[in-house]
């Protein structure tokens, strides 16, 4: 056992703390240390340690919660009957739990260590045990008020219709928190995330979307964090789940389950909500069941129209003599070709040769490859051009930008004035910003990106029949956004093909490029091969051996 050197000087270390960011900003804690010094000058302690928790709570000892108050009680285990005195301001800053308090008194106690409060009188005789267990319960008590006045006023908000946590994304937050202040009025809605996210919402409720592309669109449509970073599937998740009352106008009751009329603007509507619900839970008849979306007696539902009226074709299967007989048909009854079924292997059939007609040799393909990667090399020169030019142009309109606001500060211009001005610039600096985001594509590896994209089209054909139902009709919108129609007794007509088909087809005319053809895009390009690579993916488990815009 080791003793101290000098017996007649007590050792102990001070403990303060403080338990919100008001109090920290503030003199609390220095004003807790300065009368624990007074009095170990007093006492005659020297102070070998101060520990100071900023902003926590000692409603319990968790690592996570109290750091520092742990640290003080590892110091004083380290250096066992050298430390004698634990210093406090008052008991409450010690624990707000009986049981905790006197827990962690006795295991001081075991290292020697007894503990001081500034304020109060307590200490090992009777009384003072008696006073300090008064005072230690009535810390437990002020604390259990607390809570129950916190939530008392938690729910007086949320029976009036206001959400008191912190608003979902898509809303903006108030910080009345942070200013100490109550909060009185409804979140208010975020000018951008509100309009994406509820279109995103609108979309899924149609029930043709999985979530991977809810987040495929949000990510298209520029949607970011409250950090800035690009949606996840689990943001998602959030939004077609635990948010999803809050969207449709709800406020929820957490303790007892009960909803309220919430006073903030909606994004959705209740039916809109009760249909995401049963999207969610496949329980929408014509939506989302399996046998309408994926049946895999009828892979071409939903993609193949009917050449008459334009609505697609459905499928059945009635049973003969011989057993089932497979047929799509139109099921517009107001169509000349309602009740006409056509075989389902005559028009399976006749699409594995549409596919082989439309997709290109490959020869053809490896030539427009080495194409389009001659066109990006060159074009990259100009991309980088572009981004320093528009770099350029943003710094002097920050510096602009700066200039207004000294020139408001100086008295040069009204409130007016300032205003008009300010707005003008930062309408120029979104714009320079959103032009400068266009051109900061030069991560995107093109070449590897082709080579995927054309290995995978030159054998679309005979990948087709032995894909996944789920994966195959995804491919199929892909390949055809706005559908086939197909003729009974003639075929397939023409049809829009996806993007990459176009541009390919305005090469094999050309035999070359120049310049990108009509009004197409490098972003729209890469879109698109962004979207055949996850696609394929997602249907055989490939991995993708491009880097998609840095990610």
């Amino acid at each position: 056992m080791t003793t101290r050197k000098n017996p007649a000087i007590m050792k102990g270390i001070i403990y303060t703390r403080v338990s919100s960011d008001e109090q920290v900003k503030g003199t609390s804690l220095e004003f807790q240390e300065d009368l624990c010094r007074k009095y170990c000058e007093q006492k005659g302690i020297e102070i070998v340690e101060v520990f100071r928790e900023e902003g926590e709570s000692a409603k319990d000892l968790s690592l996570n919660n109290r750091k520092k108050f742990l640290g003080a009680l590892e110091f004083c285990r380290k250096n066992k009957n050298q430390i004698e005195a634990f210093i406090v301001l008052r008991v409450d800053r010690f624990a707000r739990n009986t049981e905790d308090h006197f827990a962690v008194r006795k295991i001081l106690h075991t290292y020697g260590t007894s503990l001081h409060s500034v304020t109060e009188p307590i200490g090992n005789k009777p009384a003072e045990k008696f006073i300090e267990t008064v005072l230690a319960g009535a810390a437990e008590y002020d604390n259990a008020i607390r809570i129950q006045r916190c939530k008392d006023g938690m729910l007086a908000r949320i029976n009036q219709g206001i959400y008191p946590y912190q608003p979902p994304i898509g809303y903006t937050c108030q910080h009345c928190k942070k200013r100490g202040e109550k909060k009185n009025e409804p979140d208010p809605p975020d000018e951008k995330k509100f309009l994406l996210i509820q279109k995103a919402l609108k979309e899924y409720a149609r029930g043709i979307h999985q979530q991977k592309e809810i987040l495929q669109l949000l990510r298209q449509w520029g949607l970011k964090t409250v950090t800035g970073k690009n949606p996840t599937p689990q943001l998602v998740d959030r939004l077609l789940r635990k948010n999803l009352k809050f969207y449709a106008g709800i406020v929820m009751n957490p303790w007892t389950g009960e909803e309220k009329e919430g006073l903030h603007k909606p994004m959705i509507t209740k039916e809109e909500m009760l249909q995401i619900q049963l999207v969610l839970s496949k329980k929408s008849r014509g939506l989302v069941t399996k046998h309408d979306k994926y049946n895999p007696s009828f892979p071409l539902r939903r993609t193949v129209n009917c050449g008459t009226c334009g609505i697609p074709l459905t499928g059945s299967s009635p049973r003969g003599n011989g057993g089932r007989y497979f047929y799509y048909h139109c099921q517009n009854k107001a169509c000349a070709m309602y009740g006409k079924g056509i075989a389902k292997h005559v028009i399976e059939t006749d699409f594995m040769d549409f596919l082989k007609h439309i997709v290109p040799k490959y020869k053809l393909l490896v030539v427009f490859k080495e194409s389009m990667v001659d066109l990006w090399k060159e074009r990259s020169i100009q991309f980088q051009t572009e981004i320093k030019r528009h770099k350029t142009y943003l710094s002097l309109l920050e510096a602009k930008r700066k200039r207004i606001f000294e020139m408001r500060e100086d008295g040069s211009y009204t409130i007016e004035e300032f205003q008009q001005r300010k707005t003008e610039v930062e309408v120029e600096i979104e714009t320079s910003e959103n032009a400068l985001k266009s051109h900061q594509i030069d991560d995107f590896d093109i070449n590897k990106a082709l080579t995927y994209m054309i290995d995978f089209i030159g054998s679309i054909a005979q990948k087709w029949p032995v894909l996944d139902p789920l994966w195959r009709r995804r491919f199929q919108k892909l390949l055809f956004p706005e559908g086939i129609p197909y003729f009974r007794n003639q075929g397939f007509g023409t049809v829009k093909t996806a993007l990459i088909f176009e541009i390919i087809q305005t090469f094999t005319s050309q035999q070359s490029f120049s310049v990108l053809p009509g009004e197409i895009s490098w972003n729209q390009i890469i879109d698109e091969l962004e979207k055949w690579a996850e696609c394929a993916k997602e249907a055989e488990g490939m991995e993708i051996p491009v880097s998609i815009h840095g990610e």
